[in-house]
């Protein structure tokens, strides 16, 4: 981290990783929406990729997901591609989701969990406890990462399909596919622009990432991630047709004002271009006037508080002229004439 990302987003202290492998009894799948995935074999290969395979690590913090860590240990063991290293980090559960990890990992020995102490300013999303883990695995001979969430259920043959779009464009520098929830019986996609990919399941090429950084732990690292990657020349792609079931919908827990109030922020932290957020904040209130308030007043609150946020002159840059793009190509404004 440079001195400009120590000023922008100053390191608090850390917290003891303790990597602990426990031989407990098995834990009892949760149940959840059955999808593909074939029951992994546990007496097969453990851990270790293919030799013809590119190598990928995975990275997922939890807290509190007894609920959902047993299910998605479940998948990711039947994928045709297994991880090199999965290293799963607890910020500080309160629930079994520790002992029902480590049950796991008597199983397949490519999980490692690592156990974080407590902590009372603990922030949600885990993008703190991924910023102190990546410094562990940059040692870790992998040629992708991947950062996801432990809410998820993949079929099996996810991991592999991603790793192939990898393999067909050498520019592609961050991917991942469509993440779905049920409503009413059924799968329905949780809509975002294509270039854009889900902060829950994230998978970065490794030169992209090194060049990239870090993961920025405030509100908006998962867009900061792909602004940063189209400087350097990288694709970014959502590749819908790859489902992932999201058992938790996103926000869930917090009231839809706290949401709104949270993405306002992130626009600001992001460096929307204001004539982007007004419209945005108009398409909002279309269909709810009072959580447009809460999206704009946490955009404004940090707007006249001139709250820091990043200051790298390519990435306002870029950020906008996307931005402005969008708003072109969907005929909200016109080209400049000269």
């Amino acid at each position: 981290m440079n001195d400009l990302q120590e000023l922008m987003f100053p390191q608090t202290a850390q917290d003891p990783l303790v990597g602990e492998l426990d031989r407990r009894r098995e834990p009892r799948t949760p149940s959840g929406l059955p999808i593909c995935v074939r029951p992994a074999d546990p007496s097969g290969d453990k851990g270790l990729s293919a030799p013809h395979r590119p190598a990928y690590v995975l990275v997922s913090p939890v807290h509190n997901e007894e609920k959902f860590i047993g299910r998605m240990i479940e998948s990711i063991a039947s994928q045709t591609v297994l991880p090199g290293h999965w290293i799963i980090v607890d910020d500080g559960s309160t629930d079994s989701t520790p002992e029902i990890v480590k049950a796991y990992a008597k199983r397949y020995q490519f999980i490692e969990l690592i156990r974080l102490s407590k902590r009372t300013n603990r922030k949600p999303g885990g993008e703190s406890v991924v910023q102190q883990v990546l410094k562990v695995v940059q040692d870790y001979p992998y040629d992708f990462l991947a950062r996801f969430d432990a809410d998820l259920e993949f079929c099996s043959d996810y991991i592999e399909n991603i790793l192939g779009e990898f393999s067909d464009d050498k520019n592609l520098g961050i991917a991942g596919g469509g993440l779905y929830v049920e409503k009413n019986g059924r799968l329905v996609l949780e809509k975002v622009p294509y270039y854009h990919v889900r902060g829950g399941l994230k998978m970065y090429r490794r030169k992209c990432l090194e060049q990239i950084g870090t993961l920025y732990p405030c509100m908006g690292w998962d867009t900061i991630d792909e602004v940063f990657a189209w400087k350097y020349g990288w694709k970014t792609r959502s590749f819908f047709e790859n489902r992932v079931i999201h058992k938790r919908p996103t926000g869930e827990g917090l009231s839809a004002a706290e949401i709104s109030w949270q993405r306002g922020r992130g626009e600001y932290y992001t460096w929307s271009h204001p004539l982007f957020v007004l419209l945005k904040a108009a398409r909002v209130a279309i269909t709810g006037p009072i959580r447009a308030l809460h999206f704009l007043s946490g955009f404004l609150e940090c707007y006249l508080k001139h709250e820091v946020r990043l200051r790298d002159p390519d990435f306002k840059r870029i950020r906008r002229k996307q931005q402005l793009r969008r708003l072109m190509s969907a005929g909200l404004l016109t080209e400049p004439k000269l």
